[in-house]
């Protein structure tokens, strides 16, 4: 990966203006950026529902949203860009470092195009999800733009591996893949017998004064389902979280343990505290039972950081089932 010496920056910064400039006067949609380099191929990108060209070989990526954790991790991917945001929280102690060390092109969806621009890429890669209807068009006229979008948190997998793709380096993400499921395969295999008499619920919380339950396919259970772990199936409707009040904290007595957000140190977040200094919250079965686990990273959407909430359900949760 090679950087653009001084001169090329402030030329680039310049262009960016000017492009931003131009934006503003003609409207976003005049044209999009060629990919550079003699080869080219096509990427289904769910921005367009049409294959778009991207570099067959890219050099300089720019990575917004989601797309930023399954690359942060493979060495191939040459990131010179990531946006910040809701995805740093599915990042392991060493990609968060990594992606500070990186330069920031905005934050969620308040991305900056004149930086973006002046960074140079070859490719522009995001996650962002569907449901955040973001407008590429002024990303396009910097440069190819390929879009994998979620549209629900059970989707991840499919979102990091098509990340994977556009970036080059579907390869060296397998080997991720491949290690996170067989960790998994393992789990599911050791604590058989513990999974086979035991259904979880997730539960989450964010200040609102309410609390989540989540159901399969939600956010906090995708990584332990794929271990084994039995949660109940989505809400009426197809919901696959409920957002409850707190006298209906005794749902949770058809459920024979909870696992909740945690810090890293493994302590309740903040928002679940406030969860369980409601009263009804003592008198619920798991809670007398001592079947509460607080399982830092859960929520994760990435191989790297799964296979950390997979350790930490064993260690933390089965061991103490069994």
């Amino acid at each position: 990966m090679t950087s653009p010496d001084p001169v090329r920056r402030a030329l680039a910064a310049g262009a960016a203006a000017l492009l931003l400039t131009g934006l503003t006067a003609c409207g976003a949609g005049a044209g999009q950026a060629e990919p550079t380099g003699d080869r080219t191929r096509a990427f289904t990108s769910d921005h367009t529902g049409e294959p778009v060209r991207i570099p067959a070989d890219p050099q300089r990526i720019v990575a917004i949203g989601w797309a930023v954790t399954p690359l942060i991790s493979v060495e191939e991917a040459d990131l010179v860009g990531v946006t910040r945001g809701t995805q740093d929280t599915s990042l392991t102690p060493e990609e968060l470092e990594k992606v500070e060390s990186l330069p920031s092109v905005g934050t969620d969806l308040d991305i900056s195009v004149e930086e973006v621009a002046a960074l140079e890429p070859d490719l522009i890669v995001s996650g962002l999800a569907a449901a955040m209807d973001y407008d590429y068009a002024d990303l396009e006229q910097v440069a190819p733009v390929a879009v994998a979008a979620m549209n629900t948190p059970a989707e991840w997998k499919d979102m990091n591996d098509r990340v994977a793709d556009a970036a080059g380096v579907a390869d060296a993400h397998a080997e991720l893949k491949e290690r996170y499921d067989e960790r998994a395969a393992e789990i599911e295999e050791t604590h058989a017998d513990v999974l086979a008499d035991t259904r979880f619920a997730s539960i989450a919380a964010f200040g609102d004064g309410n609390w989540t339950l989540e159901h399969r396919d939600a956010h906090g259970t995708t990584v332990p389902a794929d271990a084994g772990l039995d949660f109940t199936e989505q809400a009426e409707g197809g919901a696959f979280s409920e957002s409850l009040s707190y006298e209906e904290l005794d749902r949770l007595d058809d459920y024979d343990a909870v696992l909740t957000r945690a810090t890293e140190e493994g302590e309740p977040t903040e928002q679940i505290a406030e969860v369980m200094e409601q009263g009804p919250w003592r008198g619920v079965e798991p809670v007398r039972e001592e079947h509460v686990y607080h399982v830092p990273r859960l929520g994760a959407m990435s191989y790297t950081s799964g296979l950390l909430v997979l350790d930490e359900l064993e260690e933390r949760v089965l061991s103490d089932l069994q």
